[in-house]
């Protein structure tokens, strides 16, 4: 799923991983915005943290609307990967 940082995206719990070694990745590639970085990285965390919770209680209930929740989590993490990658394009293009 994760290759040369192009289209990066979440899928499932199983992604979670290898977003933790994406964050270090960034961190090497931009030794300057390491703050910035942190802040991404909490941010996902947060968001990996309620899907966990969501899937807790989908696994109780077996509700539809668990599921729904979870991928909505999901999508706000595929949101902020996206808005990552435009600066790390825009960042790539102005040192040309």
């Amino acid at each position: 799923m994760f290759g040369l940082n192009i289209g990066m995206k979440v899928e499932s719990e199983q992604d979670f991983k290898e977003l933790q070694n994406q964050f270090s990745a960034w961190r090497k590639r931009f030794p300057m915005f390491t703050h910035d970085v942190q802040q991404i990285e909490r941010m996902i965390n947060t968001h990996i943290q309620e899907h966990s919770k969501i899937m807790v209680a989908y696994r109780q209930t077996r509700s539809k609307s668990h599921l729904e929740r979870a991928q909505k989590e999901i999508d706000a993490i595929n949101q902020i990967i996206g808005t990552v990658e435009k600066l790390e394009l825009m960042a790539m293009l102005s040192r040309n």
